[in-house]
């Protein structure tokens, strides 16, 4: 069942369209909070933002950018939100030097390099053959 604000946000889109709460939150940030949003949206596509784009008021972003970059804009937005939300409750506990006593698991780092794969069977024939010349030299 919907809630009073779900309601609230149906009338105002009936009475003012042109409400936007995310122009509103926009507005109010400071260029700094803007400059973080900005280069979140920046780490989540192909359109170049620049750092000056933390000085446009909401209305100017929209006259400056393309659709493709205010939907890079709101994909940044949703980003940073998971990114953040994974600290979780941020607990003045987790912030105290016993968190770093912790057992952390060793990264094994991903070999980029070329390796020849070979089957069992083949490395198998091949060692017998070191050994078998290994052998024949000893003699």
């Amino acid at each position: 069942m919907a809630n009073n604000s779900y309601w609230l946000a149906k009338i105002r889109a009936q009475v003012c369209p042109e409400h936007s709460e995310a122009a509103d939150f926009w507005n109010a940030l400071t260029p700094e909070w803007r400059g973080v949003v900005i280069h979140a949206a920046a780490l989540e596509g192909k359109e170049v933002l620049k750092a000056s784009l933390c000085n446009c008021l909401w209305r100017e972003l929209f006259e400056r950018l393309t659709p493709q970059a205010i939907m890079q804009i709101r994909a940044g937005i949703q980003k940073a939100r998971n990114v953040f939300g994974g600290f979780g409750s941020l607990r003045e506990s987790d912030f105290q030097r016993k968190g770093t006593r912790r057992n952390i698991k060793p990264r094994h780092p991903i070999d980029k390099q070329v390796e020849m794969v070979a089957a069992p069977h083949i490395l198998r024939i091949i060692e017998q053959q070191t050994s078998l010349q290994s052998q024949a030299e000893e003699r």
